[in-house]
C-alpha cells in the first residue's frame, strides 16, 4: 500500500564495479530500497553494473564505454555526459521526486542534473574520495578529484555518510556539516536472523562438533584479517577443537595463508572464497562467535568505515567481538550487546574469544541483545525514513 504524500527516488550507483554484485555496497542499496517500499514509497534504480534487487524496483542499466575499463581514473569522465543523458531521459519517463546519487570518483552526473532539470539532489558519501585514492591506490589527477568532488558537495541539497567520522573528515576538507546526515549501515533482520539454520553449512566444511569462529568480507587491510590470522595459534592452544573460519577472499588472502602456513595452524582455519549474499545468513549461522577486528591503517584520521558484516551479526544475535575503533567502538557496547578487544592485537582478540568460549550466559546475554538492537536500532528501514524525513523537511510533504 502507498503511503500517505508518497516519494519516488531515483538511485544512481555510478561507481564501476563489473560483475561484481555481491558485498556490502549492494546489501545498502537493496537495504534501502526494500525500507522504502516496506514505508509505502517508490523507487526506481539505475546503475552502470548488474545489481539484485527488490521485486518491483524498474531497473536501468547503463554500461561503462569498454574503450575506459583499464584506464579508472578516464573512465567517469566521459561517462558523465554519456549517463547525463540517459538519466533525463528517465527521470522524463520516471518522474521521480529526487535524485540519490551513490557517489564515486571523477562523477559529477548529480550535479548537471540538478543545474540541467532542478531536481533535490541527494549525495551519499562513504569516504573522502581524493583521500583514500591518494592513500590507497593510484591517483594522477588529484586537483581535478579534488574540484570534482568539492562541486559535488556543494550542488547536493543533502548528503548521507555512513559514520560520524565521515562526517568529520569532509567537514574538514572543506564540506558544509549542516547539510550532511549520519545515516550508518544497518540490516534486514528479516534476512538476519537468529532461527536460520546453519547445519548445511557445518556439514559442509566439516564444522560439526567445532567452536566455530567466524569473519566474515574482503580481505582487506582495514578489515584486520591478517590480525585474525595471527590469532589462529593463540585461540586453538586454548580451545582445541576452534575452527576459524575466513568466510570471504581479496587483496590480503596470500598473507593470511602465509600466517596460516608460517604457524603450522592451516588445518585449524578454513577460507571459503566468496560466497553469494543469500547464503550469508547461513555461513554465520553456522558460527559459534562472529569478529570484526577492524584496524585503523592510517594514524592521520579516525577508522571511519561502516562494516556492514556488524550489522549483520548483530541481526544473527551472535556473540561479537568487535575492535574498539570508530564506530565499532559505540554500536558495540562491551558486555552489552558484544565484547571489546584491542585492535592490532592478535593476543587480546584471542582472549576475548576465550572469555566467550568459558562463560556460555554472557554470550547468551550479549547475543540477546545484539539482535534487539538489530530490530530496534539498525534496521535498514530506520535509514530509507531518514532520507524521506530530510526531503519532507527540506522540500515539503508531497501533496
Amino acid at each position: 500500500m502507498e503511503a500517505k504524500n508518497s516519494l519516488k527516488g531515483l538511485f544512481w550507483r555510478s561507481d564501476f564495479y563489473g560483475a561484481y554484485t555481491d558485498g556490502g555496497m549492494s546489501s545498502m542499496h537493496s537495504g534501502i530500497l526494500n525500507g522504502l517500499l516496506k514505508l509505502g514509497h517508490r523507487a526506481v534504480f539505475a546503475s552502470s553494473g548488474r545489481m539484485k534487487l527488490p521485486e518491483g524496483i524498474p531497473f536501468y542499466f547503463i554500461p561503462h564505454s569498454k574503450l575506459f575499463w583499464n584506464y579508472p581514473e578516464i573512465l567517469n569522465l566521459p561517462y558523465n555526459r554519456k549517463v547525463s543523458k540517459e538519466l533525463t531521459k528517465i527521470i522524463e519517463k520516471e518522474k521521480p521526486d529526487f535524485l540519490y546519487q551513490h557517489h564515486a570518483d571523477f562523477n559529477y552526473s548529480g550535479t548537471i542534473l540538478k543545474r540541467k532539470l532542478g531536481l533535490p539532489f541527494f549525495l551519499q558519501c562513504e569516504s573522502v574520495q581524493f583521500w583514500i585514492k591518494e592513500k590507497w591506490g593510484k591517483l594522477y589527477f588529484k586537483k581535478l578529484l579534488r574540484d570534482i568532488e568539492e562541486i559535488q558537495w556543494h550542488q547536493a541539497d543533502a548528503i548521507f555518510v555512513i559514520s560520524e567520522e565521515v562526517k568529520k573528515h569532509m567537514i574538514y576538507y572543506g564540506a558544509d556539516g549542516k547539510k550532511i546526515y549520519v545515516n550508518s549501515s544497518s540490516v534486514n533482520p528479516d534476512v538476519f536472523r537468529p532461527d536460520i539454520d546453519g547445519t548445511e553449512i557445518k556439514e559442509r566444511y566439516n564444522l560439526v562438533g567445532k567452536y566455530v569462529i567466524g569473519f566474515t568480507g574482503t580481505f582487506a587491510p582495514w578489515h584486520g584479517v591478517e590480525i585474525l590470522a595471527k590469532s589462529v595459534k593463540l585461540i586453538t592452544q586454548r580451545i582445541p577443537d576452534a575452527i576459524v573460519f575466513f568466510v570471504g577472499d581479496g587483496m590480503l588472502r596470500p598473507k593470511i595463508e602465509e600466517i596460516l602456513k608460517s604457524d603450522n595452524v592451516e588445518n585449524k582455519a578454513i577460507i571459503t572464497g566468496m560466497q553469494p549474499f543469500e547464503l550469508m545468513p547461513k555461513f554465520i549461522a553456522a558460527c559459534d562467535v562472529v569478529v570484526s577486528p577492524c584496524v585503523q591503517t592510517d594514524n592521520s584520521t579516525e577508522f571511519f568505515n561502516s562494516p556492514i558484516k556488524l550489522f549483520e551479526y548483530l541481526g544473527m544475535g551472535k556473540p561479537i567481538v568487535a575492535s574498539k575503533v570508530g564506530q565499532q567502538s559505540y554500536v558495540i557496547e562491551n558486555e552489552i550487546n558484544g565484547l571489546h578487544c584491542q585492535q592490532k592485537s592478535p593476543e587480546d582478540l584471542a582472549e576475548t574469544i576465550f572469555k566467550l568460549y568459558k562463560d556460555p550466559d554472557l554470550s547468551r546475554r550479549i547475543s540477546n541483545q545484539a539482535r534487539r538492537e538489530a530490530v530496534e536500532k539498525y534496521n535498514w528501514i530506520n535509514n530509507s525514513k531518514r532520507i524521506i524525513e530530510v526531503y519532507n523537511k527540506m522540500f515539503g510533504y508531497k501533496s
